[in-house]
C-alpha cells in the first residue's frame, strides 16, 4: 500500500480539480486544503521512501495543472479579475505547458511530464495557493497578493523559457 500512496494522493488531487468548480462555497476551503496537502505529501512521500514511479511522474504535473486551472477559472468567473490578469497569473503554467508540448512533439513525449522543477516555479505555486486561500477562505483578493502572484508567475515563465532555449527544460525519465 505504501508504494502506491504518492500516486493515490495525486489521483485525489486530480479528482478534487474536477469537483472544485461544482462544490458549494462551504466546502471549497476543505477541498483547497486537502489539495494543498496532497501537493506537498505526494512528493514528500516519494522522496522520503524512494517511491518514484513513471506513473507518478506522469500524473503529478497533470494533477497540479488541472487543480490550479480549476480554482483559477472559478476565481476568474466569480471576481473582477480581468482576462489579462488571469493570463499573466497563469504565465508560468502556460510557458511550461507550451515548452513541454513542443519538446514532446519534437523529441520525447515523456518530456511533457518531466519538466525540471525550478525554485521560482515552486514560489509561483506557493503564491497561487496563497491567492486561492485568500479567495476561498477570506472571500477577497488583496491587490498586493494578486500583483505579487502575477509578477512571480511572469518571472518563473521567463526562467522556464530560458531553460527551454538552453535545451535543459526536462530531465530524462528512468523507468520505475
Amino acid at each position: 500500500m505504501l508504494k502506491h500512496l504518492p500516486n493515490l494522493l495525486t489521483l485525489l488531487r486530480l479528482i478534487l480539480a474536477f469537483v472544485f468548480p461544482f462544490a458549494s462555497e462551504q466546502y471549497r476551503l476543505v477541498i483547497l486544503m486537502v489539495a494543498l496537502a496532497t501537493e506537498y505529501l505526494d512528493g514528500a512521500f516519494s522522496r522520503w521512501f524512494n517511491l518514484h514511479t513513471s506513473l507518478g511522474a506522469l500524473l503529478d504535473p497533470v494533477a497540479d495543472k488541472c487543480f490550479v486551472l480549476s480554482v483559477a477559472v472559478v476565481m476568474f468567473l466569480e471576481t473582477d479579475i480581468s482576462w489579462w490578469q488571469f493570463l499573466l497569473f497563469g504565465a508560468r503554467d502556460i510557458a511550461v505547458f507550451c515548452g513541454a508540448l513542443f519538446v514532446a512533439w519534437e523529441k520525447n513525449w515523456r518530456a511533457f511530464f518531466n519538466v525540471v522543477p525550478r525554485i521560482l516555479g515552486k514560489v509561483a505555486t506557493a503564491f497561487q495557493f496563497l491567492l486561492f486561500l485568500s479567495f476561498v477562505g477570506l472571500n477577497m483578493i488583496p491587490q498586493w497578493l494578486l500583483v505579487s502572484a502575477i509578477l512571480i508567475s511572469i518571472l518563473s515563465a521567463v526562467d522556464y523559457t530560458y531553460l527551454f532555449f538552453k535545451n535543459n527544460f526536462y530531465r530524462e525519465m528512468k523507468d520505475a
